[in-house]
């Protein structure tokens, strides 16, 4: 009760602060990577959902633009106010000299798992299958070269088939071997073909690397500072309620996947049994410098280019936020402030 009483208090106090007339919201808009949304996207909405930006004064919109690559390149265009953008195109474009920043990271899981028909029992069996992915290059054909690399097998060894964005009919359909999908998108799967199974989860196989930021350009965050911080606030916050209140989650879940209850639930309590979600602000120095050091070391920053972490991020506004709300550290999942 304490802690929810810290929460309500620094909203209403940066809401005091906004720039808005009486009565007035200050309109924001926030761009996410899926549509419709998947479920560790989900602090940005059960922020919305919950009220939490209203309270601080915002009007908050979300709007999906298909992956985080697009909504990094919105957020740089100025078309959004505020971004879930992924975590090394926002480190290269950083070592670029993009003048976007990292707010928060309370995504900071790869939340992804390559799931695999039956006849495959482990990532050596990979080796000759139908490998699914969108298209070269996009978030399934870099994932799964990333499997093949912990399986020690050469992409040249395996048949890429490229699949329409939803993978889940492809694989159960059996036109694919494999599919890399989210959490909830695996339990819809298996619903379907009870053997289908994950050989291998993208936060258990690159447990350092940074998945996703939440981001502003630096004009934002030096023009409208007291914005920033109601909705870093507001984001931790939902976070935090995520972990502690599933029957306030269950409904949003349901009103914006559109997927069945019992599959949402049972990917929701998987979730948060893997700690998917950070409850501080997820902006672990080491995470992000690993991140950084890996787009280096594969080429995507170039040598003497690579981003120190106070060039990449911005702690100021999780800082305060956590000062007011106090460190998280549980009862589930506890994590380090910084």
């Amino acid at each position: 009760m304490h802690k929810l009483c810290s929460t309500v208090a620094l909203l209403a106090a940066a809401a005091l602060i906004l720039p808005t007339t009486a009565g007035a919201q200050q309109k924001i808009v926030i761009g996410i990577p899926t549509s419709p949304p998947n479920i560790v996207h989900m602090p940005t909405i059960v922020a919305k959902e919950l009220g939490l930006y209203k309270k601080a004064g915002l009007d908050a919109e979300i709007v999906s633009l298909g992956d985080g690559v697009k909504v990094y390149r919105a957020l740089l265009a100025g078309n959004i106010d505020f971004g879930l953008t992924p975590g090394a195109p926002t480190i290269i474009g950083r070592s670029n000299g993009a003048e976007v920043k990292a707010l928060s990271a309370n995504l900071p899981k790869f939340e992804a798992s390559m799931v695999v028909r039956a006849n495959i029992k482990t990532m050596e069996d990979l080796k000759g299958k139908r490998i699914g992915i969108q298209e070269p290059g996009g978030f399934a054909d870099i994932l799964s070269r990333s499997v093949l690399r912990a399986a020690k097998i050469d992409p040249k060894d395996v048949n890429f088939v490229s699949i329409a964005s939803e993978d889940v009919p492809a694989l159960v359909a059996d036109q694919v071997d494999t599919a890399i999908l989210h959490v909830e998108q695996e339990m819809l799967a298996k619903s379907k073909v009870p053997d289908l199974h994950a050989i291998g989860r993208m936060w258990e196989l690159q447990p350092k690397t940074l998945y996703t930021f939440l981001s502003a350009t630096e004009k934002t965050i030096k023009e409208k500072p007291a914005i920033v911080q109601a909705v870093v606030a507001a984001n931790i916050e939902a976070t935090r309620i995520m972990y502690t209140d599933k029957a306030k989650i269950m409904p949003i879940l349901v009103k914006q996947t559109g997927y069945p209850e019992n599959i949402l639930s049972e990917s929701f309590d998987f979730m948060i049994k893997n700690c998917i979600w950070d409850a501080n602000s997820g902006l672990s120095p080491e995470r992000v410098n690993f991140t950084a050091d890996l787009m280096t070391k594969v080429g995507n920053i170039k040598e003497g280019k690579t981003p120190k972490y106070e060039e990449i991020v911005d702690t100021t506004f999780a800082k305060k936020a956590i000062e007011q709300l106090g460190e998280w550290k549980g009862p589930v999942c506890p994590t380090a402030a910084f």
